[in-house]
């Protein structure tokens, strides 16, 4: 169990093993290195993180990151989602900003992360990252989710359907209550329907902070996505 501790900006990587879409996600290989490994090695490369932890439920996880020495914080209860997981280390960490990075982001760029929390606004107190769809494909493809934003530039509504131009990244940022409130709120219907769970604030009456960020916007949702991302890693794409 980690010590109490006050720190500015903590980056979080929530970890699972048991996903319907890819179980062991995590430590799969991409290009001789293991996902978590780079989504963790480039967080550290951000300039506004102070600390950066993997989250897990997972004894091989776990294990990997004590092996590796990614710090990890071992948490037991089964939630639904990565922020629910995230949230549950709010008795150990005690910071800022808490910042959302998924697991299964290889891709992440560093200065993604320093935009998001360079412009994130402490008066809404969750923000989240989106870039612009340049790709057809990813408009037709379900695990890609797209966001519409009003001219507030708050998000009005997230689907996997192509109701927009724009994609949510899983990349976020909280305050201290932002985040204890999600833990807090209920679960509805939208978020149930289209399993992105920002839409747990929108549908409880709260406010999402949008924020745009230079990104490839890769991310890993089946094994053919490992593919995609070793061909930009190689210089393919």
């Amino acid at each position: 169990m980690l010590e109490q501790s006050k720190i500015n900006t903590v980056g979080l990587i929530p970890a699972r093993w048991a996903s319907t879409r890819f179980e062991g996600k995590p430590l799969a290989m991409i290009c001789g290195q293991t996902m978590i490994q780079r989504v963790y090695d480039r967080a550290l490369m951000s300039k506004r993180l102070d600390e950066v932890y993997v989250v897990t439920d997972d004894d091989r996880i776990e294990n990997y990151c004590n092996e590796n020495t990614l710090n990890v914080i071992r948490i037991n209860q089964d939630v639904k989602t990565g922020t629910d997981r995230i949230a549950l280390t709010l008795d150990t960490l005690d910071a800022d900003i808490y910042v959302n990075i998924q697991g299964d982001e290889p891709l992440i760029d560093p200065d993604a992360i320093d935009r998001l929390v360079d412009y994130y606004n402490p008066n809404i107190g969750t923000a989240n990252a989106y870039v612009k769809i340049n790709e057809p494909y990813k408009l037709t493809d379900v695990n890609v989710v797209k966001a519409v934003i009003d001219s507030h530039h708050c998000a009005m509504y997230y689907s996997r359907l192509p109701i927009s131009k724009y994609q949510q990244l899983g990349l976020y940022a909280f305050s201290k209550e932002r985040l204890k409130l999600f833990r807090d709120l209920p679960m509805q219907s939208l978020e149930k329907s289209e399993s992105v769970e920002m839409l747990r604030y929108l549908e409880n009456g709260y406010d999402v902070q949008m924020v745009h960020v230079d990104d490839v916007g890769l991310s890993v949702d089946t094994l053919n996505d490992i593919k995609l991302v070793e061909e930009h890693l190689n210089g393919r794409s």
